[in-house]
């Protein structure tokens, strides 16, 4: 018998994964230099911040703007996103849905890693090598500064080939994994498994399949995309992989391949989602200057003594906060931080307490400024500042019917929610006057938005040079701080630019795949009443948002569903209102809800817990979108008030 080949077998895979693991730590040397390079890129952000409040100044005191700003502003948003997205990767801070993979066994998680890893090193890989030929073959300038773009595609290719090595890293560790927890054979079983998948898709990206439809290839592309969702691949990496798979199958490889590279250099180097980064940044300095402290205790001075109080001052605050972040997520982290121990030591059972700030967050969506307001704005072509101003009074009227909600139950069980004593006059005096400053930024920003002093990219710009002054002023800025706002600002954007770059793309396959037009089309043809048309899309949308995180909810089916609003002759402006309290539903509906996700976390409270919460504010959500689609002026009245004043 021979004993020595089991020996030799087991040497073989020390020395393998030996191998494995000597590559992962030496990619590994990498992130410094990745934070390094998002660094460098956020101080481009902090120039563009002051170039645009310079603008502003200069056009609006003296009558003599800056020349070439947007163009500026476009090669900084470049700077910015391409510096950051491979330290993103680093950080963990691309979305994916773990909704099947998280149930999954340790063992088996690594196995599927492994397996999306690759799928989304091949797409990056192809990213990058279909931009270094549009960077080749460009010759476009830029019209006013007479700058050309191809350095800026150049640099955007070197934060792509950084992000590379990075999900290079991640395969190597994933197989590291796989290899120490299964042994040589499972690591190239995996590895086996990749590959062919791989090949598999490249040869439908190749092969035109006899008598398949457009519309069919669009509905097998949906399926597709979702197959990639639920495997845990990084939702923007499989918008890309899915919509570059499809397009090519439609069109033709190169077609496709040059689209790749295109795509996600000019969505981000676009200047109508510029507001996105400015009004991003703004939320962040908010965060980290503690102005939501000052909101949250005011809002506790004049309505703590109620019964249910801290739970309504905490919707009130909320709903600042909301209106100077204008992000569901940010504004139920930080006011969380603030008034859940507050609640705790009040004696507030946690359904509620954890269930009002889990779904107050979500009315930033709504008050303006708004980031799923200009998502929407920008893929449906309607007016941001018309969007914004219609907002204002959906959000008030959400944050009332969440009072309701807060006020209903507290007195079916007033042992929810025991009263509090009352604050003294001078104290609730000094708490609106630390309030203050913020609430004047936020006026002058949206005012300024509304009048026509400046535009939405612009007010954003004055809004985070305004609140990082105040934040200096107060002392409540200093280099760490900073260096944590431009941080988790830098990650937040790279992330949303990634979904949108791979959005834009599953938008054009979208088309070529004629869905919207056929569903809007079928859906006119059967005569159905329009309200059953809205409910059917309400219901679509709610069901959709259970399942795909919300930025990607709305990016995916804002093209599907404004074709169908069109056919009915809806107001675009009104059904963006209605699908921005859809998508701020997803946040909250079990079981899926990503706030429901972070409070729980938060608050450290089992899941089911956080469901039943969730569930009264719901209703409430329920309530105010009835309310709108009943009597549309609600969303209405206020743009027809500024375009009748213009």
């Amino acid at each position: 018998m021979n004993l020595s080949a089991p020996a030799a077998s087991q040497d073989s895979e020390r020395e393998s994964f030996a191998a494995i693991r000597a590559v992962t730590t030496l990619l590994k040397k990498l992130k410094p230099v990745c934070k390094w390079f998002s660094c460098a890129g956020m101080m481009f952000f902090l120039v563009m911040v002051a170039v645009t409040f310079i603008d502003v100044f200069l056009r609006y005191f003296l009558d003599t703007p800056l020349s070439g700003t947007i163009e500026l502003t476009e090669f900084f948003m470049v700077l910015v996103f391409f510096s950051s997205v491979a330290y993103t990767q680093w950080t963990g801070g691309h979305i994916t849905m773990d909704i099947i993979t998280g149930r999954l066994s340790a063992r088996r998680q690594h196995q599927l890693e492994l397996i999306t890893n690759i799928w989304s090193l091949v797409i990056v890989g192809l990213c990058i090598l279909a931009m270094l030929k549009y960077a080749g073959k460009c010759t476009l300038y830029s019209p006013v500064l007479n700058v050309s773009i191809t350095p800026f595609i150049y640099f955007a290719a070197i934060g792509l080939i950084l992000l590379f090595f990075t999900l290079l890293h991640d395969v190597m560790a994933s197989a590291q994994s796989v290899g120490e927890e299964g042994g040589q054979k499972v690591l190239l079983l995996v590895l086996g498994i990749a590959a062919l998948s791989t090949l598999a898709f490249a040869w439908f990206a190749t092969t035109r399949i006899p008598g398949m439809t457009a519309v069919t290839l669009g509905v097998i592309g949906i399926v597709f995309m979702l197959f990639l969702f639920f495997s845990g691949m990084p939702v923007a990496y499989a918008l890309m992989a899915s919509a570059f798979v499809f397009i090519a199958n439609m069109r033709s490889y190169d077609a496709a391949y040059d689209m790749l590279g295109k795509f996600w250099y000019n969505t981000v180097a676009s200047y109508d989602w510029s507001p996105l980064m400015f009004f991003l940044l703004m939320g962040y300095v908010c965060f980290h200057g503690q102005f939501g402290q000052d909101l949250y205790r005011a809002a506790r001075s004049w309505m703590g003594h109620w019964r249910g109080g801290l739970a309504s001052g905490s919707v009130c605050a909320c709903t600042a906060f909301g209106a100077v972040v204008g992000d569901s997520l940010a504004g139920s982290v930080a006011m969380s931080a603030i008034a859940l121990p507050e609640m705790r030591k009040s004696g507030y059972k946690d359904e509620l307490a954890v269930g009002c700030l889990a779904c107050s967050g979500t009315i930033g969506s709504l008050i303006p400024p708004s980031t799923t307001l200009i998502l929407y704005g920008v893929l449906a072509e309607q007016s941001i500042g018309a969007l914004f101003i219609a907002g204002v009074i959906p959000g008030l009227l959400c944050m009332f019917c969440f009072l309701l909600i807060i006020w209903l139950w507290t007195r079916i069980n007033p042992a929810i929610a025991p009263v509090s004593a009352k604050v003294p006059r001078t104290e609730a005096i000094v708490s609106l006057r630390l309030a203050t400053p913020i609430l004047i930024i936020f006026i002058v920003v949206i005012g300024g938005i509304y009048g026509g002093i400046f535009t939405a990219t612009e007010g954003g710009g004055v809004g985070v040079f305004g609140m990082l002054l105040l934040a200096v002023c107060l002392k409540r800025m200093n280099f760490a701080k900073l260096s944590a706002t431009l941080t988790e600002s830098a990650k937040f954007t790279s992330m949303c630019f990634a979904l949108m770059a791979g959005a834009n793309l599953l938008g054009y396959f979208m088309t070529l795949s004629r869905i919207p037009m056929v569903l809007a089309n079928e859906i006119s043809m059967l005569v159905l009443p329009p309200m059953l048309v809205m409910g059917i899309i309400i219901l679509a949308l709610c069901f959709l948002g259970c399942f795909i995180p919300a930025i990607p909810l709305v990016l995916i089916c804002v093209p599907i569903f404004v074709p169908i609003a069109k056919v009915f002759s809806w107001d675009l402006v009104w059904f963006g209102i209605i699908a921005t309290l859809i998508k701020n539903m997803a946040c909250i509906t079990p079981p899926f809800g990503i706030n429901l996700f972070v409070m729980k976390g938060i608050a450290d409270v089992p899941i089911g817990l956080m469901y039943r919460a969730s569930l009264p504010f719901i209703i409430g959500l329920f309530l105010c979108l009835f309310l709108i689609i009943a009597f549309p002026q609600l969303a209405l009245w206020l743009p027809s008030m500024m375009a009748s004043g213009m």
